[in-house]
């Protein structure tokens, strides 16, 4: 590319374009990793949770790339007095939520129910048809993204890097005794063979109360995870708002069955055998 002139943008997700700039122009042979430039942009002008994009293309070409990133403020999580934070679901949580109080549990590693369900990052060639019901056993999650619960935590329907720390290898909770109906904050998406009613994050009114329930880590003393943290803020900042009010409602021996009993259904991690059309005797090989 002779003379080749590279500009780039930066935007935001209303298409606003906040710093855009060209490169000088400059000749680039046949080859990979090739240096274009450096660019400065100062973050600190964000002041919200942000998605944004950077566009790199080859000017007077239909050639193009981009990049989503995500910046977050330099904010202190904080438990406001309105809400009981909690690592286990205690008498103390029992009490709050009968006396029409809120609760935010921290199931991180307590989980019982659905503790044998491993969930990576990962893209889909990690599956269990694949791999014989090894882990991962999750690929993928449904998020309900246009609940309040994500107003100051930028995402789709659909987990995105952002997740990865929030997701990656956390536990997730088995709602297989919770009532038809309910639908999870964030849905892991289990392995096809199984199909199981997964959650990562919930919320429901139990007894005269609220509660949020995470498996993965979100709380007020996170260290070097950013993303968990705007999370944990987007939370508490909903259930200090009128917008949090649950539809489903749970009993507390439902919700407490989950750090107790463990799954009803279960299958051997590590099977020898091949679990789906893989295997030579299947309907889907038998030669017609």
């Amino acid at each position: 590319m002779q003379n080749a002139v590279i500009s780039w943008t930066l935007k935001n997700e209303k298409g606003i374009v906040l710093s855009e700039g060209n490169f000088d122009p400059k000749t680039f042979e046949n080859g990979n990793g090739i240096f274009v430039g450096n660019l400065t942009f100062e973050l600190n002008k964000i002041k919200e949770a942000s998605k944004l994009n950077f566009e790199v293309k080859l000017n007077n070409t239909p050639f193009i790339n981009d990049w989503d990133f995500w910046i977050y403020p330099e904010i202190k999580p904080e438990i406001t007095n309105s809400i009981y934070y909690t690592t286990i679901l205690d008498d103390k949580a029992k009490e709050v939520l009968q006396n029409g109080g809120k609760v935010f549990l921290n199931a991180s590693g307590k989980v019982i129910k659905g503790k044998e369900v491993e969930m990576h990052f990962l893209p889909v060639f990690w599956n269990t048809s694949w791999f014989k019901m090894r882990p991962p056993h999750v690929t993928g999650m449904l998020i309900q993204d246009k609940s309040q619960a994500f107003a100051n935590f930028p995402t789709s329907f659909h987990s995105d890097l952002q997740w990865w720390e929030i997701q990656n290898r956390s536990q997730v909770m088995n709602l297989e005794d919770f009532p038809a109906d309910f639908r999870p904050l964030v849905q892991p998406i289990d392995t096809w063979f199984m199909n199981r009613r997964l959650a990562l994050i919930i919320e429901a009114k139990v007894g005269k109360g609220k509660i949020i329930v995470s498996s993965a880590d979100l709380g007020p003393d996170l260290k070097n995870k950013p993303a968990a943290k705007q999370l944990f803020i987007s939370l508490q900042q909903y259930m200090n708002s009128d917008a949090f009010n649950p539809k489903e409602e749970l009993s507390f021996d439902v919700l407490n069955d989950i750090f107790v009993s463990p799954s009803k259904e279960q299958f051997k991690t590590f099977t020898k055998d091949s679990p789906d059309e893989l295997k030579p005797n299947s309907n889907q090989n038998k030669v017609k």
